[in-house]
């Protein structure tokens, strides 16, 4: 009789240990160890280099940072735990309060719900946190400095991915006079070259996670998708922090809020870490903490994919930059790389911009127009779903990539294209929604009212020309 593969490990519990801070460096190490079990214990320790400030912060902003930091410790351990993925989150002494703990908790349970998923894990959905001896997590005495060291109106931070939406995002803080400064996690060529064609001065985190559990995964530990911009996010926010500045400005559309499948009942979202659910917790995490509001949010919550695209096509300053594609993030890729045009991004990306952009651009941008190629087909079908679900990558919903099909099939210019004439007869036209209606179509967002100003400003700049 078969027997089921017995993991690589069994520990019981993953915690978060020691937290180490150098403000005079900038260098932080975080601590984690998985433990119980017939494994023997593991410890891990991740390294970050913050930019150093060119001022000092006072002993508000270090209180601040120092509390950011602390939450941040927790939810970087999301790389770690899955190595075991024990039912067990044991955040020892450190005292958080209920809307971090609610953070903390719908990061392990719903950022992980793909790795659990590709891994047929279902008791990740039900991972449980302990703190110390079983004590209850309590309340802090007093948030840090109460708020009063923080500005809304302050110099923003912008994360840079290279994409689409980030530069959307710089562009309305740079027409609206907002003076902003990029930030980016160990970044390469590709969101060096963006940032240059914006003009902006980049500040940068270096984030090393441990060796060893690169090794472990060589092995057989557990492995898959971690919410690694619920990480970023935190990073963004201390580095703000530290260096004095205003919010940190993301670029998370309302698509990222759609999941890709259901699964035990529950939805699981490839974007999860960006979505309206996740912003709007992290929010109250950092308020209930620091006392503050305004210190995160994304500019483009109320925008879809498609509105996204259009704004973006409003500019041609960063058509040579431009770069969504995951594979050319691969260390042995080429520099030169920017599209790998075998991809579930590079096909939706492609797809999201073709309408409001002609062949000769868009294959400027790209290197080729892959709406001429009929190789493309199975996975432009994926994105229309059709025969499955939508793939794990940050791609919009299944809707639009429908209604932009429908949408080239009306233009001169891709009408003909062989992936749209071969992808029409598929097409559920009763169901796909009408171009103007996705255009037309807002979500709640979490922005102050002037930065929404700001983003409806470019908006009219962009549908005018």
């Amino acid at each position: 009789m078969d027997r089921e593969p017995q993991p690589l490990l069994d520990h019981a519990v993953f915690s978060p240990t020691d937290l180490h801070v150098d403000l005079a460096s900038g260098e932080v190490a975080l601590g984690y160890r998985l433990s119980g079990g017939s494994t023997s214990e593991i410890s891990f320790t991740e390294r970050l280099r913050f930019p150093l400030p060119a001022r000092e912060p006072d002993e508000q902003r270090r209180q601040a940072f120092g509390a950011v930091l602390r939450l941040l410790h927790a939810v970087a351990g999301v790389s770690y735990f899955k190595a075991a993925a024990p039912p067990v989150v044991d955040l020892g002494s450190t005292r958080f309060t209920a809307a971090e703990l609610a953070y903390l908790e719908a990061v392990y349970r719903h950022g992980l719900r793909e790795f659990a998923y590709t891994n047929d894990l279902p008791a990740v959905l039900h991972t449980r946190f302990a703190a110390g001896s079983g004590h209850p997590l309590t309340e802090p005495d007093a948030a840090a400095g109460a708020g009063a060291w923080y500005s809304v109106t302050d110099r923003p931070l912008v994360p840079c991915g290279g994409g689409k939406d980030s530069i959307v995002s710089t562009e309305a803080m740079i027409s609206s006079g907002r003076n902003p400064i990029a930030f980016a996690v160990n970044p390469n060529h590709i969101i060096e070259g963006v940032v240059a064609a914006s003009g902006l001065e980049l500040l940068a985190v270096r984030r090393t996670l441990d060796r060893q559990l690169f090794e472990l995964n060589r092995q057989g530990a557990y492995n898959g998708h971690v919410p690694v911009t619920a990480v970023n996010s935190l990073l963004a926010v201390a580095t703000s922090i530290l260096h004095g500045l205003g919010p940190v400005v993301m670029s998370n559309e309302s698509s990222a809020s759609a999941p890709n499948l259901y699964w035990q009942g529950e939805p699981v979202n490839h974007q999860w870490s960006k979505s309206a659910d996740a912003e709007q917790a992290l929010q109250a995490a950092l308020a209930s903490r620091l006392g503050v509001s305004g210190l995160y949010f994304s500019l483009l919550r109320h925008l879809n994919e498609m509105q996204i695209a259009r704004l973006f096509a409003g500019t041609t300053g960063y058509d040579g930059v431009l770069t969504s594609c995951n594979n050319a993030y691969t260390i042995d890729r080429p520099a030169t790389l920017r599209w790998c045009g075998d991809c579930p991004k590079c096909r939706f990306v492609f797809l999201a911009l073709a309408p409001f952009a002609g062949v000769q651009r868009m294959v400027g941008i790209f290197g080729a127009n892959l709406l001429a190629d009929e190789s493309q087909l199975p996975g432009y079908r994926v994105l229309l779903g059709i025969g499955g679900y939508k793939p794990f990558e940050c791609v919009g919903e299944i809707s639009e990539s429908q209604a932009a099909v429908a949408r080239l099939a009306e233009l001169p210019a891709w009408r003909d294209a062989v992936v749209i004439q071969r992808l029409l007869p598929d097409l559920d036209r009763a169901a796909t929604p009408a171009w103007s209606d996705v255009l037309d179509r807002h979500a709640a967002g979490y922005a102050p009212d002037d930065f929404v100003a700001a983003m409806e400003s470019l908006a009219g700049a962009a549908v005018s020309r």
